[in-house]
């Protein structure tokens, strides 16, 4: 089976403790299946690791969305047939899904999974006071916007996260 490792950010920049846990995680990873990844500019990856980024602009990040677009056809270039995802678990949830649905509307059979190392870690630890994203410093910021997602039809989420949303 060929893999690809998606990593997604989870606020920024690159120093806060839950990119460098993401970094971590998809580098230990990547090293042991001998596989690339794809991530964002938040997110630093060991050097002797092949890395595919998402195109962004310094301080305009890529909106989950996109991000989960731009795996799914990276994989469809590349012929990987599964998808691993390395996110803060509180991002997971949306993270997934929006992998999902990307694969989904680009009408491959494409396994995504989530990499187990996730879990080692409580949800509330991947919160970061000192991220420059107001929305990752705590749960509850988090959580708010999140339900807003959640409430959304997705059609409309999808049309926003391509235009505007960053993450």
């Amino acid at each position: 089976m060929e893999t690809v490792i998606v990593a997604f950010a989870f606020g920024a920049p690159s120093h806060t403790l839950s990119n460098q846990r993401i970094a971590q995680i998809a580098s230990r990873k990547a090293q042991e299946l001998h596989i690339s990844i794809y991530t964002q500019l938040d997110v630093r990856i060991e050097p002797d690791i092949e890395v595919r980024r998402v195109k962004e602009n310094p301080g305009n990040p890529p909106s989950t969305w996109r991000i989960a677009r731009g795996v799914v056809q990276l994989a469809e270039q590349q012929g990987f047939n599964e998808i691993l995802i390395v996110a803060a678990k509180p991002h997971l949830p949306r993270a997934l899904r929006d992998v999902e649905r990307a694969v989904r509307e680009a009408g491959k059979d494409i396994k995504i999974r989530v990499c187990e190392e996730i879990e080692q870690y409580p949800e509330d630890s991947w919160f970061c006071p000192d991220s420059t994203q107001d929305r990752v410093r705590s749960k509850k910021k988090w959580d708010k916007r999140e339900k807003i997602f959640k409430l959304m039809p997705f059609f409309i989420y999808k049309n926003i996260a391509t235009k505007v949303m960053r993450y």
